[in-house]
C-alpha cells in the first residue's frame, strides 16, 4: 500500500533568492550606472585642472561599512565633452597617463585623497575603502570577485580599486579590463625588506617575473632617487640678531632702534635638510648594484635637489611682540590702576559700579576736570632719559630741529587700492602719530610689561590736555572729520583736532557752558545784522545762480553751521539709541528730531537769509531732485507723502541766522569727553585701539622683508575676531619669511626643490663634512614598453618596503 507523501515535507530550493553576494556585485554596478561611467556614457574631456572632486556612496557587506568614491579632476569650462565611441580609446589613454607618470616619484603629491593618482597616473578612479582594516583573506577575495564581476558586467570605463589590509600601510590593489587588454595594479607593504628587493638587481628580476611577455635584456629603463636626511641643521646655522629692547641701550635712547619692529626667528628654524640624489633614467647595464657590489655613487648623481623641514615651534619675534598686546585683551582693570592714579583721577571701573546709581557723562567729565593735582607729580616707572625721546619721536613739534618730523600730507593706507597683508585692518596713516604711538606701546610692554604701557599711555593723555587747554593742534593726524576708515583711536584724535581748531576760530563760548540757550559768538559784522528787523534777510552767503523764490524774489544761499564731526563709536552709539526708542509715535518724535538737528538749523538759516521763502524754495536748495519747477515750483512726491518730518520742521523753524543758533558742536564739552575717553580706558580697550595700528605696522615690516600677501576682505566677525584673524595671518607669513631665509641661506640662487648649481652642491657637500651619510630611503621606478603596452613597478625602500606597479596583459580568447 502506497503511503501519501505529503508536498510539504519535501524539500525546495528558492534559486530565485539573491544571496548577500550578489546584492553586493548588484549594488556597485546600480552605483556605477548612477555615475555614469560605463564606457558607452562615459564622456571624453580633453583638458583637467589640478583640483579633484569626489562622489560617494556607502555599501555594507557582511556587518561592515564600505566608502565606494569616485574621484576624477575637474575639466576646464571651455572644454567640450565627447561620447567615446571606440572603447580602446580608453585602455590608451591609461597607458599614456602611466607613462608619462614615470617621471615623477612615489613620494610626490598631486592633492588627491590617495597616492595611486600619482603612482599610476590617473585623471580618475573608483576606490572601494572599508571603515575599519581589511584584514580577512577570504573577505578581500570575495569583494576582488564582485568587483571583477561588476567591472566586466557594467563595462566600466575607469580602473576600480579596493584598499586593504591596515590602512597605515596604504594596499591597494586595482583593475582594469576591456574587450582585449587587462591592467593589473599592485601593492605590496613590508614592514622588513627582503632580501631580494634590497638592491636593484633583486628589483629588476622580480619586475621581470611579472612581465608576461619576453624582455630584452638591454630594455628596461630605470629613475632612481636617493634620499640623506641631514639632521645636523647647525651645519647650515643662521641666526638672524634680535633687535628686542636693544633701544633701551646703556649709551641712551635710540629711535632708529625703537622703530625697527623685529622680524623672523632669533634661532635657526631648520629641523633638518633633506638632500635627494637623483638619476633620472638610465637602462639597467648602466649601472651595478647587487648584494655583493653596488656602484651607484651619489656624488656622480646628475642632478641634487633640496628640501627643507622647518620646526613647528619656531618662535618668531614680530608675532612676539603682537602676541603680548593680543593677551592683553582678556585684561578688564583700569589701566590707571595699574600705576595706582584711578583714585586721584577720579575713575572708576564700570564693572565695580554695576548695582550703583548711572553716573552721567557730565559728571564724570567734571571729576577728570577737577582731579587731584597731586597727579601732576607722579613719577613712573619709565625714566625721564627715556620718557622724553619718547615723546618727543610720538610728537616731534614739542622741539626743534627734530630728526623725526611727520610728513606734510598724510594719505591713510586704506584709501589706496595697493593689496597688501591685513589690508581688512582700519588702521591710520603709516608712520603717523597713532602709528608711531602703538609701536612704542608695544615695544615698552616688550621691554617693562604693563608699567611701561601705562606710564607712556598717562603721559600722551597728559600731553593732549595740555594742547587742547593752549589750542595747540595734535601733529601726525590726517586733517578734516573723523575718517571712518581709520581705527578709533586716530578718529577720536581727529575729534580732538577739530575742537582744538573751532576752538583757534573763536567760536567757543564759555568753558563748560553746554545749556539750551548757548549760542555762536557774533563777527562785528553779524552783530550788525542782529539788530535789523526779523523780517530784514540776514545770514546771506550768496545767490544761488539764477534761482528764484516761488514769490519771484531772488534765492540766497545762506550760512550755515558745519555738522557736527563724529566718530564711529558715536554713531553705533546714535543707532543703538534710536532702536531702544521703541516703535510709538513719542519714540518716533524724538527720532525725528535727533535727525534733524541739522536740518532744523538749516531751514532757520534758510529762512533768516530768504524772507517769505516757502518749503519748496528750500527744497530747491538742499534737495533738487524733490522740487518740480512746475507753476513757480512745487515739492515732488516724495515730500507729499504723509507725516513728512521736512514738513513739520519746517513748521517748526523760525528765522535765525547760523550766528545766533545754538550751536551743533560744542567744542569744549567734546574736547574733555575725548579726554575723558582715553584717560578712563581699560587694559583691555587700550590693547583694543592699539592692535589695529600694531597689526599694520607689522604688515609693513614683513613687507619689507620680502613677504607677500593677497587681497583679503573679512565680514561678519567682531572686532576681536579681525585682531585674531590678523595675527594668525602674520605669523603664518612670518613662518614663510623664515622658510624663504633658510632657503636662501642653505641654496643660494637654487630654488627649493629644484636643481642645485655646482655652487650650492660644493656648498652642502661642504657643510656634509665631504661625505654623505647612507641614505633614509631609496627609491626606483622601472618601465618599459613591450607588444602589449607600458609595464611600471616602483619600489620605495627605507625601513620598510613599499611596491607598486601597473601590468597589462592581452586577453586571450579561446
Amino acid at each position: 500500500m502506497n503511503e501519501e507523501i505529503d508536498e510539504y515535507d519535501i524539500y525546495h530550493q528558492d534559486f530565485t533568492t539573491a544571496s548577500e553576494w550578489e546584492v553586493l556585485i548588484a549594488r556597485f554596478e546600480e552605483v556605477i550606472s548612477e555615475w555614469h561611467l560605463s564606457k558607452a556614457k562615459f564622456q571624453y574631456d580633453c583638458e583637467y585642472t589640478k583640483k579633484w572632486a569626489i562622489k560617494s556612496e556607502e555599501i555594507k557587506f557582511r556587518g561592515q561599512s564600505f566608502m565606494l568614491s569616485y574621484h576624477y579632476l575637474e575639466t576646464q569650462p571651455s572644454t567640450s565633452k565627447l561620447r567615446c565611441d571606440d572603447s580602446s580609446l580608453f585602455i590608451t589613454e591609461l597607458h599614456k597617463n602611466l607613462w608619462d607618470a614615470t617621471s615623477m616619484f612615489m613620494d610626490d603629491t598631486d592633492a588627491s585623497p590617495y597616492p595611486i593618482s600619482n603612482w599610476f597616473g590617473l585623471k580618475n578612479y573608483l576606490m572601494l575603502y572599508p571603515k575599519g582594516p581589511l584584514v580577512d583573506g577570504s573577505i578581500i577575495k570575495l569583494i576582488l570577485s564582485s568587483v571583477n564581476i561588476a567591472f566586466a558586467n557594467i563595462d566600466c570605463s575607469v580602473p576600480f580599486f579596493v584598499k586593504i589590509r591596515e590602512h597605515w600601510q596604504h594596499n591597494y590593489l586595482g583593475i582594469y579590463e576591456d574587450n582585449d587588454y587587462k591592467m593589473n595594479f599592485d601593492t605590496i607593504h613590508l614592514k622588513r625588506i627582503s632580501n631580494q628587493c634590497s638592491h636593484l638587481s633583486g628589483l629588476v628580476s622580480l619586475f621581470k617575473s611579472k612581465i608576461s611577455s619576453p624582455v630584452p635584456l638591454d630594455a628596461v629603463i630605470i629613475s632612481a632617487k636617493f634620499s640623506y636626511e641631514m639632521k645636523d641643521s647647525e651645519s647650515f646655522a643662521w641666526r638672524i640678531r634680535t633687535q628686542s629692547n636693544e633701544f633701551l641701550s646703556i649709551d641712551g635712547f635710540d629711535v632708529k632702534k625703537l622703530i625697527e619692529l623685529p622680524f623672523g626667528s632669533e634661532n635657526n628654524p631648520i629641523q633638518s635638510a633633506l638632500l635627494n640624489a637623483i638619476w633620472p633614467q638610465f637602462r639597467e647595464s648602466a649601472i651595478m648594484d647587487s648584494s655583493t657590489f653596488s656602484d651607484i655613487d651619489p656624488l656622480m648623481a646628475p642632478t641634487w635637489t633640496i628640501t627643507l623641514k622647518i620646526k613647528n615651534n619656531i618662535k618668531c619675534q614680530l608675532s612676539e611682540v603682537i602676541g603680548r598686546v593680543m593677551n592683553l585683551l582678556e585684561n578688564n582693570n583700569l589701566l590707571m590702576d595699574v600705576l595706582g592714579l584711578s583714585k586721584s583721577l577720579g575713575l572708576v571701573n564700570p564693572l565695580n559700579k554695576i548695582t550703583e546709581a548711572p553716573i552721567t557723562i557730565s559728571k564724570l567729565v567734571k571729576a577728570a576736570v577737577g582731579r587731584n593735582t597731586t597727579s601732576s607729580d607722579f613719577k613712573g616707572p619709565i625714566t625721564d632719559d627715556l620718557l622724553m625721546p619718547l615723546l618727543y619721536y610720538v610728537f616731534p613739534d614739542a622741539v626743534e630741529d627734530n630728526d623725526f618730523p611727520y610728513l606734510k600730507a598724510l594719505i591713510n593706507e586704506k584709501d589706496t587700492s595697493d593689496p597688501k597683508i591685513c589690508n581688512y585692518i582700519k588702521a591710520s596713516p603709516e608712520d603717523g602719530l597713532v602709528w608711531r604711538l602703538s609701536v612704542t606701546a608695544a615695544r615698552l610692554l616688550e621691554a617693562g610689561g604693563l608699567p611701561y604701557l601705562a606710564h607712556f599711555w598717562y603721559e600722551l593723555v597728559q600731553e593732549l590736555q595740555y594742547r587742547w587747554e593752549h589750542k595747540i593742534l595734535v601733529p601726525g593726524i590726517m586733517s578734516g572729520m573723523p575718517n571712518a576708515r581709520t581705527c578709533l583711536l586716530h578718529q577720536k584724535l581727529q575729534l580732538l583736532n577739530c575742537c582744538i581748531q573751532r576752538a583757534k576760530d573763536g567760536r567757543e563760548t564759555q568753558v563748560g557752558n553746554s545749556s539750551e540757550d548757548e549760542f555762536y559768538d557774533c563777527s562785528e559784522n553779524e552783530g550788525a545784522e542782529e539788530q535789523l528787523p526779523w523780517d530784514r534777510p540776514v545770514g546771506r552767503l550768496h545767490r544761488l545762480e539764477n534761482a528764484t523764490l516761488k514769490n519771484g524774489a531772488p534765492l540766497y544761499v545762506p550760512c550755515t553751521q558745519d555738522p557736527a564731526p563724529k566718530t564711529e563709536d558715536q554713531l553705533e552709539e546714535d543707532a543703538e539709541l534710536m532702536v531702544r526708542l521703541g516703535d510709538d509715535a513719542k519714540a518716533s518724535e524724538l527720532r525725528a528730531k535727533m535727525m534733524s538737528a541739522s536740518l532744523l538749523s538749516d531751514m532757520e538759516a534758510f529762512k533768516a537769509a530768504n524772507p517769505g521763502a516757502e518749503l519748496c524754495d528750500f527744497v530747491q536748495w538742499y534737495s533738487p531732485r524733490d522740487w518740480k519747477p512746475d507753476d513757480g515750483g512745487g515739492l515732488g512726491d516724495r515730500m507729499l507723502l504723509p507725516g513728512n518730518p521736512w514738513a513739520e520742521a519746517w513748521t517748526v523753524a523760525r528765522p535765525v541766522p547760523a550766528s545766533r543758533q545754538r550751536r551743533l558742536f560744542d567744542e569744549t564739552r567734546e574736547a574733555e569727553q575725548v579726554l575723558h575717553f582715553l584717560r578712563s580706558r581699560t587694559v583691555s580697550t587700550v590693547a583694543e585701539l592699539l592692535l589695529p595700528a600694531i597689526l599694520k605696522a607689522g604688515a609693513a615690516k614683513a613687507v619689507a622683508e620680502g613677504a607677500t600677501g593677497a587681497s583679503a576682505c573679512i565680514g561678519g566677525v567682531d572686532k576681536r575676531r579681525t585682531f585674531e584673524i590678523a595675527a594668525r595671518e602674520l605669523l603664518e607669513v612670518e613662518k614663510e619669511a623664515c622658510r624663504s631665509v633658510s632657503v636662501k641661506k642653505v641654496l643660494g640662487s637654487s630654488d627649493e626643490g629644484k636643481p642645485l648649481d655646482v655652487a650650492g652642491r660644493s656648498r652642502v657637500l661642504s657643510a656634509m663634512g665631504g661625505t654623505l651619510p647612507a641614505p633614509t630611503r631609496r627609491e626606483f621606478t622601472l618601465r618599459v614598453k613591450d607588444d602589449v603596452g607600458p609595464q611600471v613597478m616602483r619600489a620605495a625602500l627605507a625601513n620598510d618596503m613599499t611596491i607598486v606597479g601597473a601590468f597589462t596583459e592581452r586577453i586571450v580568447v579561446l
